[in-house]
């Protein structure tokens, strides 16, 4: 993935979307008081209006153009009642030598990780900076089949994205996704128009996932030593079936009878 171009478009592939994600899990650090560990921190659309309430939180991400960004959004809207720390470090392997009440993974950011190895190590990481009485929360893409079957060369929209001079983003995508190895290798496309309609900026952004089935969640939970003690098909708690957008996940430590 190239990610210095993706952090000049992530914000406007998220501009538009649904804000489910941000008050689930803003309720769920709330709830906890933090502090707060956002594993895939990225621009910091989720950890900057924490940090703005009075929360303490940390971030960490792979990537430093993510980073840059997320930066210079913290200060764009500085100060903050609470803090903001953005380490870089590989969610597979690191070690910030304390606990958290609240750990999330939000964006889907565990499909990055793309071999039943690395999201296993993901978890491990994570639940090893879980508090013994914290939280885990987590959201995927539900796997259906009619998304299963895309063809690879159709594409198709994802957003149109109004802009204040006249002009719009347009955001399409492709996905071209391997059964066996559950790997989807996406293309989303992002174009920047004019208030004619001209394309000014195109940009072609490539992103290759794992994804999971519910039951493969569970497993990988229960290797790492947490319990599932609710997974959602959607950020308001719906039941998880084929029409389902989102696996949304919480978890704890494994409690010993």
């Amino acid at each position: 993935m190239d990610y210095v171009a993706w952090a000049k478009w992530y914000d406007i592939f998220y501009t538009a979307a649904d804000p489910g994600d941000i008050e689930f899990y803003h309720g769920l650090c709330t709830a906890s008081g933090g502090p707060i560990l956002e594993i895939g921190v990225g621009t910091g659309r989720i950890a900057l209006p924490l940090a703005q309430q009075g929360f303490e939180v940390v971030g960490i991400d792979l990537y430093e153009p993510m980073l840059k960004v997320a930066q210079q959004n913290a200060l764009n809207v500085a100060p903050l009642s609470g803090s903001l720390s953005l380490i870089q470090a590989d969610m597979r392997n690191f070690d910030l030598k304390r606990q958290f009440p609240v750990v999330t993974i939000p964006a889907r950011t565990l499909l990055l990780a793309t071999s039943e190895e690395e999201q296993v190590q993901t978890l491990c990481c994570a639940a090893q900076h879980l508090a013994s009485d914290g939280t885990m929360a987590f959201n995927l893409f539900y796997p259906d089949p009619e998304m299963l079957a895309d063809d690879p060369e159709e594409e198709f929209l994802l957003e149109v994205v109004e802009k204040p001079d006249g002009g719009r983003y347009v955001l399409t995508a492709k996905n071209r996704f391997d059964l066996e190895s559950q790997l989807n290798h996406g293309l989303q496309i992002a174009e920047e128009l004019d208030s004619a309609g001209e394309v000014i900026r195109r940009e072609e952004l490539g992103v290759v996932v794992r994804y999971l089935y519910p039951e493969q969640v569970t497993a990988l939970c229960n290797k790492v030593g947490l319990e599932v003690i609710e997974m959602w098909g959607d950020f308001e708690g719906s039941e998880v079936d084929e029409f389902s957008d989102e696996i949304v996940v919480i978890a704890r430590h494994t409690t010993s009878d």
